[in-house]
């Protein structure tokens, strides 16, 4: 394991690899000096579970340029066993090629042209009134007991759970035990301490044998619905790529629970603790609401819901005079992407009203996020509901974060929703 003083210089003993690093949240001072810097970056292994170098991208520009380029797979590379979005490699034919984020073209892209219809258009927005009405109803709820709550694990949670078991068509009796899990777990790993544990591992398992028994229900009764489409729906054999397999479908139907909670759960959060944070932001949305466009996707730049996501080099690779070998670990640190002063004017303030804003937090390339539209819908939806009915959001306690390098995770938030009759 690498040592504080192994470390390069320039991260002044920030290990990227230490999950308890992260539990103050992103360290964006760290990234703006890496930008400056060392916009390339060969990182120690430091607290990696196999001990291997990675490579560290921080600026926006070299960051849509490797998404984009096939010297960069999402699968693996090199003379690599493993592979996969993640720090440590994950096994091929487990994780890495199986799972759709962990997939190369052209079977991603095959993948990504059935899943799409049901998350865009009038799929998606058939989502929008029973959306509508979950908010509405978590928001009385809080309301109605005097205003006072934990954000997260009163509002936010339960909104974005609801959210993806409706696009999956998951049975609303389940709904109660889909939040207990997620509550519990972030993926693999235990949500309060960023590692895995028996406890963790075993609501993995159950959550695997859930939507194992799920796809035999849509095969049976299919709806319209992405779980339907996950049970039953093929790839175009064109192109020469083999069906679907029974694991892919599994696994995928996990992949998207885990993502289609984590990632709404915590950006809708950390962008109400934004507004919070910036008073005059709010007041000036509830002055006028046609900035919500913008505000949207002011809070997606300032709070990306993923820290980084690792790809491996096909090939060397020459990238401002450092060489990159086939096999090496490249990591796209998208918020440090959304804080480039190359990108983006006065890019250290939270502005609601920013016009050019190309933030990176859907991810870019080949693996641009397949649920954007969801994403921007759920957003929304909330963020209306929010401002019909709260005139103030007041923090009454510490954001706590979770010590967790993959995912920017919000535990604690404890707020004041003051009701727009009293605060107006």
């Amino acid at each position: 394991m690498t040592s504080d003083h192994e470390l390069p210089a320039v991260l002044q003993g920030f290990d990227l690899a230490d999950q308890s690093r992260f539990a103050d949240g992103v360290p964006y001072e760290l990234f703006a000096r890496l930008r400056k810097e060392a916009p390339v970056l060969h990182h120690p292994g430091g607290r990696t579970a196999d001990g291997d170098p990675f490579w560290v991208l921080t600026r926006h520009a070299d960051i849509v340029a490797a998404a984009a380029s096939p010297d960069f797979s999402a699968q693996g590379g090199g003379d690599r066993a493993g592979g996969g979005s993640h720090l440590e490699d994950l096994p091929r034919g487990v994780h890495a090629g199986v799972l759709f984020a962990m997939m190369d073209n052209p079977r991603h892209a095959l993948i990504r042209r059935l899943l799409r219809p049901t998350v865009t258009g009038e799929l998606a927005q058939g989502l929008a009134d029973p959306l509508r009405t979950i908010a509405d109803d978590l928001l009385t709820g809080v309301l109605d007991g005097g205003g006072r709550a934990d954000f997260m694990k009163d509002i936010s949670e339960p909104y974005a759970l609801r959210a993806v078991a409706l696009l999956l068509g998951a049975p609303r009796a389940d709904w109660d035990r889909l939040a207990d899990w997620g509550r519990a777990n972030l993926g693999f790993v235990n949500r309060r301490t960023g590692t895995p544990d028996a406890g963790s591992a075993e609501i993995f398992q159950a959550m695997s044998a859930y939507f194992r028994g799920l796809l035999d229900l849509k095969r049976e009764q299919p709806r319209q619905d992405l779980g339907s489409v996950l049970a039953r729906g093929a790839i175009e054999e064109e192109h020469g790529e083999p069906p679907l397999t029974a694991q892919e479908r599994d696994a995928n139907a996990v992949l998207i629970l885990i993502t289609g909670f984590e990632q709404p759960r915590n950006t809708i959060a950390g962008g109400v603790l934004a507004l919070a944070q910036h008073p005059d932001q709010w007041q000036a949305l509830r002055k006028d609401r046609s900035l919500l466009p913008r505000a949207i996707e002011e809070i997606l730049r300032w709070v990306p819901p993923n820290p980084y996501n690792r790809r491996t080099a096909t090939r060397d690779v020459v990238l401002h005079g450092h060489h990159i070998r086939a096999g090496d670990k490249v990591t796209f640190w998208w918020p440090s992407a959304n804080r480039d002063e190359e990108a983006f004017a006065d890019a250290s303030a939270f502005d609601i009203g920013r016009t050019h804003n190309p933030h990176l937090s859907f991810g870019t390339g080949t693996h641009f996020c397949l649920g954007d539209e969801v994403a921007r819908l759920e957003i929304r939806l909330f963020l209306e509901a929010l401002l019909d009915r709260v005139a103030e959001v007041r923090l009454t306690g510490p954001v706590v974060y979770a010590p967790n390098n993959k995912h920017t995770v919000i535990l604690d938030m404890p707020v004041e929703l003051v009701p727009a009759a009293e605060g107006s």
